[in-house]
C-alpha cells in the first residue's frame, strides 16, 4: 500500500498534468467563443444593411403614397366642383322651366283676349274693318279718339304677342344651356370618379405593399437585435473563458497538493492545508485539492446560470462530503454529469458534480471529510473540476456564504 508520501507525490504530479490537459480545452473554448462572437457580429451587420435597405423601400412607397394622396384629393375637388356646377345647372333648369311655364299661361291669356276680340266682332255683323270703325264716327272727336283706341289697342296685340315669343325664346335657350351645363357636369363626374377609382385602388396596393415592408423592417431590426444580443454573450463567454484560462496557465505549475480540510481513503485519514475554510463548526472543505475558483455562483459563459461554484482541480482528485448528513441521490445528473447529493438536515443539502466516479450509495450516512468520489469533467463541462452546490429548502445559496475559497 502507498503510504502518505507517495500518495501526495502521485497526486501533486497527475494534479499538474491534469491542469495543462484542462487548459487546452479551456482555450479552445475561448478561440471558439470569439469565432462565434465575430460570426455573429457579421451577421447582425448584414441584418442591419438590409433593415436600412428596406427602410429605403419602405420610404419610397410613402412618399408614392403621399404623392396619390395628393392626386386623389385634386380628383375629389374636380368631383366636387362638378358636382356643384351640376347643382348649378339644375337649378338653372328649374328657373327655366317655371319662365317656361309662366309664358305658356300668358300666352293662353292672349289667345283668350284674340278670341274674345273675335267673337265681338262675330256678333257686332262680321268683318269689323279699320276703315269702317272710322267712318262709323258722329264728329272729329269721336273719330281722334277712336283712332287712338285703334291704335293703343294693336300696339297691345303687338307687344303681348312679342312678349311671348322672347319668353318662349329664353326659355328655350336656358333649357338647351342646362342641357350642356348638365351634360359637362356629368362627363366631368364620371372622369373624376374613374380618376378616383384608379388612384384610391393603385394607393390600396401600395400601402399593403408598405405595411409589408414595414414588417420585413421591424422584422430584420428584430433580428439584428437578437443576434447581436447573442454576439454580445458570446463576446461574454470568450472574456469568461479568457478569464478560465489565464486561471488555468497561473496556477498550472503550483498545483501541489495544499488545499484545506480533510479526508479519508481506504482506511487512511488525511489533511489537506490552505484555504476553503469552512463557516460551519465541523466543516470541511469539499476539494481540499482545488488550485482555484473557475466559475463563480451566479453567471456561468457555458449555462447561463450557474447555482454553485467551479473548483478547478485534476481528474481524480477525491471529493469529500463538506458535512455529516445522509446521502439521498448518487447517479446521472443531466449536464451535471456524474452526482451526490447529501442532506444535511433543517433543509440543507450540498450536491457535488461531474464526477469521473462516484464512491457512495444512496442511504448512506457520511461524516464530514469522507470520500464520495473523484473530480472528473462529466456532464457539460469544459476541463476536471468539482461544481459544489448548496441549497437551503430547495434554493440555491452562493457558496461563499459558508466558505472561505
Amino acid at each position: 500500500m502507498l503510504d502518505f508520501t507517495q500518495r501526495v507525490s502521485r497526486f501533486s504530479l497527475s494534479v499538474v498534468v491534469a491542469a495543462s490537459l484542462a487548459f487546452a480545452p479551456v482555450a479552445g473554448a475561448n478561440t471558439a467563443f470569439a469565432a462565434e462572437s465575430d460570426d455573429l457580429t457579421a451577421q447582425a451587420d448584414e441584418l442591419a444593411a438590409s433593415s436600412v435597405a428596406k427602410q429605403a423601400e419602405a420610404d419610397t412607397l410613402a412618399q408614392k403614397i403621399d404623392g396619390l394622396q395628393t392626386n386623389l384629393n385634386d380628383a375629389q375637388q374636380r368631383y366636387n366642383t362638378a358636382m356643384q356646377q351640376h347643382d348649378e345647372a339644375q337649378a338653372a333648369a328649374d328657373d327655366a322651366r317655371q319662365r317656361k311655364e309662366a309664358a305658356d299661361d300668358r300666352t293662353a291669356q292672349l289667345q283668350e283676349r284674340l278670341g274674345g276680340r273675335a267673337v265681338d266682332m262675330y256678333k257686332s255683323g262680321g268683318s269689323m274693318s279699320f276703315l269702317g270703325v272710322l267712318m262709323g264716327v258722329s264728329s272729329f272727336d269721336d273719330f281722334v279718339n277712336m283712332w287712338d283706341t285703334l291704335q293703343r289697342i294693336a300696339q297691345q296685340d303687338a307687344n303681348l304677342i312679342d312678349e311671348s315669343k322672347q319668353v318662349r325664346t329664353e326659355a328655350a335657350e336656358a333649357q338647351a344651356s342646362f342641357e350642356e351645363q348638365s351634360q359637362i357636369a356629368a362627363d366631368e363626374m364620371t372622369a373624376a370618379q374613374a380618376a378616383k377609382d384608379e388612384i384610391e385602388a393603385t394607393k390600396s396596393t401600395m400601402e399593403t405593399e408598405l405595411a409589408k415592408v414595414t414588417e420585413e423592417v421591424a422584422l430584420l431590426q428584430g433580428q439584428e437585435e437578437s443576434v447581436r444580443l447573442s454576439a454580445e454573450e458570446a463576446k461574454q463567454r470568450e472574456e469568461e473563458a479568457a478569464r478560465v484560462a489565464a486561471s488555468y496557465s497561473a496556477s498550472a505549475g503550483i498545483n501541489d497538493y495544499s488545499g484545506g480540510g480533510s479526508y479519508s481513503d481506504s482506511g487512511n485519514s488525511y489533511t489537506g492545508g490552505g484555504g476553503g475554510t469552512s463557516a460551519i463548526g465541523g466543516w470541511v472543505n469539499p476539494c481540499p485539492s482545488y488550485y482555484g475558483v473557475t466559475c463563480e455562483f451566479g453567471y456561468s459563459p457555458i449555462t447561463g446560470s450557474h447555482n454553485g461554484i467551479d473548483l478547478g482541480a485534476a481528474s481524480g482528485a477525491p471529493i469529500l462530503a463538506a458535512g455529516p448528513g445522509t446521502v439521498t441521490y448518487v447517479g446521472w445528473y443531466g449536464t451535471g454529469g456524474n452526482a451526490v447529493i447529501i442532506s444535511h438536515g433543517n433543509g440543507m443539502r450540498t450536491i457535488y458534480m461531474h464526477q469521473s466516479q462516484t464512491a457512495a450509495t444512496v442511504g448512506q450516512t457520511v461524516n464530514a471529510g469522507d470520500v464520495i468520489g473523484y473530480v472528473g469533467t462529466t456532464g457539460l463541462s469544459t476541463g476536471p473540476h468539482l461544481h459544489f452546490q448548496i441549497e437551503i429548502n430547495g434554493s440555491p445559496v452562493n457558496p461563499r456564504n459558508y466558505y472561505s475559497f
